[in-house]
């Protein structure tokens, strides 16, 4: 490589002596005989340096060398062959000072902009996003691969786009967004796929290898990986490809339990890496991770422990923040099984306070503020053209009436020299036609401006509700976060001021556990909503026993409903399987019993019924039409507006004697930080989130939710779902 480098300095040299430079005596056989001189220095003094044995902190020095001994011979020119050169001396310096690469990177896009050459724009773009994707700034990433991305579809060409695309998805799995990182690895295989690079398509074979991995798709995942390995040794590709390939291998058989069959693959990896020159340390610390986990799994934790203190050197020299994450807790299982519960206890909270820092949730506020005030800023544009074209459209109609007038005029005055009762009938005619025109003009341009300021009014309602949602949801952070939060740390100062007596500090405890599980159920449902809001969260559709399900929430909670003095029935009336995602199916029964319970007096009952082989309920009344805002345009409510995905459906009831829904309740019903008029008996807290919830799950899995209820009388909740139907 370094020997490819010199030759392409001395070849660049000698054109620019004979062709670039300007034909005056004096200037130009001074400037070529210094760049003659140059080229020939260069050439000996990287010739003579070994190749083979060159580490990579080695070949950045020498092409930060050859960069300075440039800028010193050309003084203040600036050519597209110094930003070629600061991207490559950027991408050297990558992992080894990531800080002094960003500062090249910013110097080749400066000079790149400057001659406006995109090319050089785009791959110190591209290098940005590479710095900050191996030091965990996901969201800087994504902005800088974007940047690329866009210049590249500009210059066509589609395998720098196939790769900024693969870069985008690998940012988006680091982030969690599956569909989105799926939707680009596709993007990605296509492009190489139509333009035959194998090369290209071996490594965005291992990217989905890679996503599939993560979603504990395992079996799947060693398909894509010896698909990337087979097209990689088919087509000689690196050495460096080859070993992420059987790294990945070694990862699927490490998930499957064939634990030596891992450490088989694992290890050849390891051997390539350590031998090459151009391995890229995020990656072999990955390796020795990996090996660390197997020989966790096998409990030799001895040799565990090597592989894993060797990672986080690496991590820690290179500044590697993820890698160091990832060997923290690795750390952490390995003492904790190991009885070792300090050691585990510390290297775990280095690990959550490291992933805090990485995956904070200030980057997704300030992306979610960014598209809110892009959302704004588009409507308030709309506004505003609709508004310019209306002015137009009345100073079009205003010249087209002085047209008008005009020809009204001309043709009074041709008809002057005909008869005069010709004139007045003509003048009697064109007059009235033209206030009907104007008229009819006048209607369709006064049907125009009312439809855009319904349009208008609706966009200012739809910005009212997000500012009162916004309002609600700073007032469950100051509300109730602040209680429990506040709760804990009084009674954990009293633990830690006063000797108190055993009996007393049991109580204590209870109740800080108590205050961290409403606290935990707080943030979990704030979570939630806004996991489903952005297709965060992929279900699993699969058919399972509902009532045993059912079963498991009831005995959870007939201790609670025993401490409240309320009777929880269960009855089941079906042994059939339902069709959905387990845990959302679970946490819908779990919201709706908790709310049954939390809104039920003493000496009360709560019924939780399981029904299965039923027929879809056709709803068509007032209350539907209240809680879900659809209504039939035959008969005034909602009909006819359910998919029906199977012939029959299993149905969940939870019906209490609490004190019922009003018509007002009925409406809000399922609405995000809805507070209805009901109030918890004990004191519970409700952040109007548990319903919300229920509903976007529900029909998420294809099934309705409903509440039947009257004021005073207690309510009944209505869940119905596909049933699995038999092969």
């Amino acid at each position: 490589m370094i020997q490819l480098v010199a030759i392409f300095i001395v070849s660049l040299s000698f054109a620019l002596a004979q062709q670039r430079l300007p034909r005056t005596k004096q200037c130009s056989n001074a400037l070529r005989r210094r760049l003659y001189r140059f080229s020939i220095i260069t050439f000996i003094a990287i010739v003579l340096t070994p190749y083979e044995g060159l580490a990579q902190q080695k070949r950045s020095d020498s092409l930060e060398t050859v960069l300075n001994a440039i800028r010193r011979e050309w003084g203040t020119i600036v050519d597209t062959t110094i930003v070629n050169l600061l991207n490559n001396v950027a991408n050297e310096y990558r992992t080894s000072n990531p800080f002094k690469a960003l500062d090249y990177c910013e110097q080749a896009q400066k000079y790149a902009r400057q001659l406006g050459y995109k090319r050089g724009i785009a791959e110190a773009a591209s290098n940005m996003g590479n710095i900050h994707t191996q030091q965990g700034n996901y969201d800087r990433a994504m902005e800088h691969y974007l940047e690329a991305l866009k210049i590249y579809e500009e210059l066509a060409e589609p395998r720098h786009i196939a790769f900024t695309v693969n870069e985008l998805g690998n940012t988006y799995s680091r982030r969690g967004n599956i569909r989105q990182a799926l939707e680009n690895y596709e993007k990605a295989r296509r492009i190489y796929t139509e333009i035959n690079d194998p090369h290209g398509l071996a490594h965005t074979l291992g990217n989905l290898a890679n996503l599939n991995y993560n979603n504990g798709n395992d079996s799947i995942a060693l398909t894509f990986y010896q698909k990337a390995l087979s097209l990689q040794r088919e087509f000689g590709d690196s050495t460096k490809s080859v070993a992420a390939a059987l790294n990945g291998i070694g990862l699927a058989y490490l998930n499957l339990g064939d634990y030596d069959k891992a450490l088989e693959f694992l290890y050849a990896a390891e051997r390539i890496f350590s031998v090459s020159n151009d391995v890229e340390q995020i990656v072999l610390g990955d390796v020795y991770n990996n090996i660390a986990v197997a020989y966790f799994s096998k409990r030799q934790y001895k040799l565990a422990l090597q592989k894993v203190h060797r990672a986080l050197e690496i991590a820690q020299e290179s500044g590697l923040r993820p890698l160091r994450q990832n060997s923290y807790a690795i750390l952490s299982d390995i003492y904790r099984d190991m009885g070792n519960y300090q050691l585990a206890l510390d290297y775990s909270q280095r690990d959550n306070l490291l992933k805090d820092t990485i995956f904070n949730e200030e980057s997704d506020k300030r992306l979610a503020a960014a598209v809110r005030s892009y959302e704004i800023t588009r409507k308030e544009d709309s506004i505003r053209t609709l508004t310019k074209d209306k002015q137009i459209q009345d100073q079009q109609l205003q010249l087209q009436t002085q047209q008008l007038q005009l020809q009204n005029q001309q043709l009074i005055f041709l008809a002057i020299g005909f008869a005069m009762i010709f004139v007045i009938v003509g003048l009697l005619a064109n007059g009235y036609r033209v206030k009907r025109r104007s008229e009819q003009q006048l209607q369709h341009k006064n049907t125009e401006l009312e439809s855009a300021n319904q349009e208008i009014a609706l966009k200012n309602q739809h910005l009212e509700e997000l500012n009162n949602e916004k309002n609600e949801f700073l007032g469950i952070v100051a509300h109730d976060l602040k209680s429990p939060i506040l709760s804990i740390k009084l009674l954990a100062q009293l633990l830690h001021d006063t000797n108190v007596a055993q009996e007393e500090r049991i109580r204590f405890t209870n109740t800080i556990i108590s205050s961290s599980d409403q606290l935990s159920r707080i943030i979990s449902n704030l979570l939630n909503v806004n996991a489903i809001e952005r297709g965060g969260i992929t279900l699993d559709i699969t058919p399972f026993n509902l009532s045993v399900t059912a079963y498991s929430v009831f005995e959870e909670y007939t201790p609670r409903a025993e401490a409240k003095n309320v009777a929880l029935h269960f009855e089941s009336f079906t042994d059939g399987e339902c069709l959905g995602d387990h845990t959302a199916v679970l946490q819908v029964m779990d919201n709706l019993v908790s709310n049954a319970l939390k809104y039920s007096h003493g000496n009360k009952n709560v019924w939780f019924r399981i029904y299965g082989e039923k027929a879809w309920t056709h709803r068509n009344d007032t209350a539907y039409a209240l809680q879900t805002g659809v209504q039939n345009t035959t008969n005034g409510f909602a009909g006819d507006v359910h998919k029906y995905p199977t012939k029959s459906c299993v149905r969940i009831e939870v019906q209490d004697e609490g004190p019922g829904l009003s018509e007002d309740d009925m409406k809000k019903l399922f609405g995000k930080f809805q507070r209805l008029s009901a109030k918890p008996t004990s004191g519970e807290q409700s952040t109007g989130l548990g319903l919300s919830i229920v509903k976007k799950m529900v029909e998420a899995m294809n099934g309705e939710v409903w509440c039947e209820s009257a004021f005073g009388q207690g309510a009944v909740f209505v869940v119905e779902l596909p049933q699995a139907e038999e092969e």
